[in-house]
């Protein structure tokens, strides 16, 4: 079902910009940096607003209580890509795309000619570096990474939280 295809169709006729590409990827895998790193460069525009999460409605509600920001229609969507430079490629890195049941369809809707960039991490390191961030924000006690694991089963039946 075309949820966007009357606003796309306008935003195209009037020249408003569209996402040329979209980062997903797992969390912990260096999609921020990634981010980061491109809003730098002067041919690739990326909007302030890191993880809009717009093209994945399915994920909306606990998104949006976090962070009020996120664009929550097509026009908001895009205005994020205003101020893109004719010359230039336009991108934005929501994360949460990988996750979504519905953003590929929506993405394709919005910009069928999209390219994606999904960045993952081998699953070890990714378990070290969210255990840190983990005890980082208080959600973990344990800061031994082994004993930490070790624990989980028991967490998972409500003891030794």
């Amino acid at each position: 079902m075309a949820i966007f295809a009357d606003s796309v169709a306008a935003a195209r006729a009037t020249g408003q910009r569209l996402p040329d590409f979209f980062i997903v990827g797992q969390s912990k895998s260096g999609t921020t940096a990634l981010y980061e790193i491109l809003r730098e460069h002067p041919q690739i525009y990326m909007p302030v607003v890191k993880e809009p999460v717009f093209l994945a409605s399915d994920h909306h509600a606990g998104l949006w209580k976090t962070v009020p920001t996120r664009p929550r229609t097509l026009t908001d969507y895009l205005a994020l890509f205003d101020d893109a430079r004719p010359e230039q490629q336009a991108g934005e890195a929501s994360s949460v795309y990988l996750w979504s049941r519905i953003a590929a369809a929506n993405i394709a809707e919005v910009q069928p000619d999209a390219r994606i960039i999904a960045i993952f991490r081998e699953p070890a390191s990714f378990l070290r570096s969210l255990h840190l961030q983990m005890l980082q924000n208080h959600v973990e006690t344990v800061k031994d990474f082994a004993r930490a694991l070790e624990l989980e089963p028991a967490r998972r039946e409500g003891k030794r939280i």
